[in-house]
């Protein structure tokens, strides 16, 4: 089998424990590099409580510095079924979308394809106070090594 024919992979992780001052992950790569070609997370059950604004954040394995990838941005209870998208570029916030693939202006494009180490890409708290919340978080990826890999947390 040619590896390289096969396309984009993608991966769900499911967070089901956003608690107050909790930090999560929520994908961890292994093998070698992958490029990212889409990262949204699927709002299951609504923002609640604080709001405080948390980053999307990386590390590579074997040490080096954490890089926030993008913030989410909690400024207001996200509803149910919000699309929470990161366009692909680094330190700016997610775009809530209401519905799959329709956003502000009906269409959300990815614009960075990032290349990743292997590493862990996870959930970091901004504040003190958290917000409850239950997020799907999808990533679709591609290989740059056959042992590439990208697997939930």
């Amino acid at each position: 089998m040619d590896w390289r024919n096969e396309g984009n992979r993608v991966r769900i992780g499911t967070n089901a424990d956003w608690v107050a001052g909790g930090n999560f992950d929520i994908f961890t790569i292994t093998g070698g590099p992958v490029r990212i070609t889409s990262l949204f997370g699927h709002v299951v059950t609504v923002f609640a409580g604080a709001v405080p604004t948390p980053l999307l954040s990386f590390t590579p394995t074997g040490g080096g510095a954490l890089t926030n990838i993008c913030t989410i941005a909690v400024a207001a209870a996200w509803p149910v079924n919000t699309l929470l998208m990161w366009n692909g570029l680094l330190a700016t916030a997610l775009v809530a979308s209401i519905g799959i693939g329709h956003g502000a202006t009906g269409v959300e494009t990815f614009a960075g394809a990032l290349t990743f180490v292997p590493g862990v890409i996870r959930v970091t708290n901004a504040g003190g106070a958290d917000a409850t919340a239950v997020v799907d978080w999808y990533i679709s990826y591609i290989e740059c090594r056959q042992e590439s890999n990208i697997v939930p947390a």
